[in-house]
């Protein structure tokens, strides 16, 4: 009767053991701090801003960002941007 009831518990201990693995070893805290600061931060970095050369619309992290008579404005290459640096002279 031990022998089964200590089997049993070795068995339990072992499931928890393997789904703990297959799941990654993050505790829960670390998981629900992963999952409340990621996703505010990837919405943002995802956020569409039109190009006002071009009128593309592109993801804002891959966007190129520059200010310019202290306005932000975001283009979707380089050459755009030059491009309205020339139009716009300061």
């Amino acid at each position: 009767m031990y022998r089964l009831i200590l089997v049993v518990l070795l068995l339990t201990v072992l499931y928890f053991l393997l789904r703990q693995m297959f799941r990654g070893f993050t505790t829960p805290i670390q998981a629900v701090r992963k999952r409340s600061v990621a996703p505010a931060q990837d919405e943002e970095q995802d956020q569409m801003v039109e190009d006002p050369v071009c009128h593309i619309f592109v993801p804002k992290r891959i966007a190129v960002v520059e200010t310019i008579g202290g306005r932000e404005y975001c283009f979707c290459s380089q050459e755009c941007s030059v491009k309205f640096r020339s139009e716009h002279p300061i």
